[in-house]
Parts: structure tokens; C-alpha cells; sequence
């Protein structure tokens, strides 16, 4: 009885274990959605209200949809530091670990960029930056769909293999 209950567990956690790829995957994809959204958001901000880089790097803090990433909160206590914004933005970035691979390489010169122009500047380079970063989400969401099923399915397949190799 104690072995078909350990031989379960096994199965079990080789199933967990693909559950557990397959949400990375999901959550690489939202995280690039989410990005994409808060790229439009800034343009918006800086269009219509005209706030500064301090105010929307605040504003992006207190918003519920992007608590996943800490480089906004980074980025205005290494502003708040002395640090110039180009830095602490670059800072922000390599150390969010929600930020996916792809999407830091393309955001690192953001920081050189904002403020550095008028509103019309700004928002036409946010809107350059979403445009290069859409395809990167829609790569992962098409990467998704179509590896979600097979990880739970290698997990579980590998559970069930370890388990017969331990009978």
C-alpha cells in the first residue's frame, strides 16, 4: 500500500513539475502583455496630463495591474538617490526578474529616451518601443498555446515513467 502511494507521488509531482513550465509560460506572456499596456499607459499619461517621469514612474507604483514589476519602484528610489534617470532606469530594469529577457534588452535605452524630448517626442518613441515589443508578446502568447499542454503532459508522462522504473 505505502509503495502504490509513493509511486502516485511520483506521478504527482513529475505532473506538478510540467504545471509548474507551463505557467512560467503564461506568466512570461502576461508579463509581455502587461508591458506592452504599460508602454501605452505612459504615452497616454504623458500625452493628456502631461506629467513628469517622477509623477508616472509614482503613478505606475500605486497601480494594482502592474504590481508584478518592481523596476517602476526601483527606478524612482534610485531617482530619489541622485542617480540620473538613464541609470536607475537601466538599474530598474536588470534587476526586475519579472521582466522578461527579450523585453529588458529592448527597454534598456527607454530610460535615455524619456524626457529627453517634448510630448510629442515621447510619445511617439513609447509608441515605437510598443511596436517592437508586441511581436515579443505575440511570439509568447502563440508559444504558449502551443507548449502548455505538452509540459503538463511531459511532466506527467515523466512522473508516470519514474514510477514504473521504480516498481
Amino acid at each position: 500500500m505505502m509503495k502504490w502511494l509513493g509511486l502516485l507521488l511520483v506521478v504527482c509531482s513529475g505532473g506538478g513539475i510540467g504545471f509548474l513550465y507551463a505557467m512560467r509560460l503564461r506568466q512570461e506572456r502576461t508579463n509581455l502583455e502587461r508591458l506592452c499596456q504599460m508602454l501605452r499607459e505612459i504615452a497616454v499619461q504623458i500625452a493628456f496630463r502631461s506629467l513628469t517621469v517622477q509623477e508616472l514612474l509614482e503613478q505606475l507604483c500605486r497601480e494594482t495591474a502592474y504590481a508584478a514589476f518592481q523596476f517602476p519602484v526601483t527606478v524612482l528610489s534610485g531617482m530619489e538617490q541622485g542617480l540620473p534617470l538613464a541609470e536607475a532606469w537601466a538599474a530598474g530594469i536588470r534587476q526586475d526578474k519579472a521582466v522578461p529577457e527579450p523585453a529588458k534588452k529592448l527597454l534598456l535605452p527607454l530610460g535615455e529616451e524619456l524626457g529627453a524630448s517634448d510630448l510629442d517626442g515621447q510619445a511617439a518613441t513609447l509608441a515605437q518601443y510598443r511596436m517592437q515589443l508586441e511581436p515579443y508578446a505575440a511570439e509568447a502568447g502563440e508559444k504558449c498555446v502551443q507548449r502548455q499542454r505538452l509540459y503538463c503532459s511531459l511532466g506527467l508522462l515523466g512522473g508516470l515513467l519514474a514510477a514504473i522504473l521504480l516498481c
